[in-house]
């Protein structure tokens, strides 16, 4: 299955980014002069009472002489046999420490955090973690082309690519994975949570974009 919703990274970019103060890192120690890795735990971002959102993982991003970004991930509990799109999200630019959202950041409370109230938080787009193919803002629900959780819900993932904007920010980015089965039908389907708040009439599922772990520098 494959969406491609390029109104995602316009929406998210375009989000107001609420979160206040930065955060103290508490980074790995380098491994050399030449090497910046830095090491984070992924946690729940909905609420408990979400079905199919109690999921957990870990993330590595390191920042590489040739000018290249290693992002891995690791996770558990994820919705089984599907794909999850995996973004590296933040402030362009100078440096800040972004967080992660929790069940509270649910605004409108419909029951569920969405890519819009999560954006506040931890940011907007710097990086898309497919696969293969391109890494930019563009590709951020590029389902074909995201790492798929198998028959027991684990995802591994590991990609070394180029993209200044995830290079530039590495030490400050929230790693995010999206997509909960809500209603345990085995796809990502209209009939689970609705369409996806993004862009009316889009006809994605909303279970595709919903943020399940996030973690990062702030967290």
């Amino acid at each position: 299955m494959k969406f491609r919703l390029l109104g995602l990274a316009a929406i998210v970019t375009a989000s107001t980014f609420a979160a206040s103060g930065a955060a103290v890192a508490a980074h790995d120690t380098n491994p050399s002069a030449k090497v910046a890795s830095y090491s984070y735990g992924l946690t729940a971002v909905q609420a408990a009472s979400v079905p199919g959102s109690a999921a957990e993982g870990s993330t590595r991003i390191t920042s590489l002489p040739n000018g290249k970004v290693r992002v891995q991930v690791e996770a558990w509990g994820l919705a089984p046999g599907l794909p999850h799109a995996m973004h590296l999200h933040g402030v362009d630019g100078p440096a800040k420490d972004m967080a992660c959202p929790g069940p509270a950041a649910d605004a409108d409370g419909d029951g569920y955090v969405s890519v819009s109230e999560g954006a506040p938080f931890y940011g907007g787009i710097l990086a898309s973690l497919t696969t293969s193919g391109p890494t930019d803002a563009g590709h951020a629900l590029d389902l074909a082309h995201f790492a798929t959780a198998d028959a027991d819900g684990h995802l591994k993932y590991s990609r070394t690519f180029t993209n200044e904007s995830a290079l530039a920010n590495a030490d400050t980015v929230q790693v995010v994975v999206h997509g909960i089965d809500v209603n345990g039908s085995g796809t990502y389907d209209l009939a689970g949570a609705g369409e996806a708040p993004l862009v009316p009439g889009s006809g994605v599922p909303f279970e595709a974009t919903m943020p399940v772990l996030c973690g990062g520098v702030a967290n």
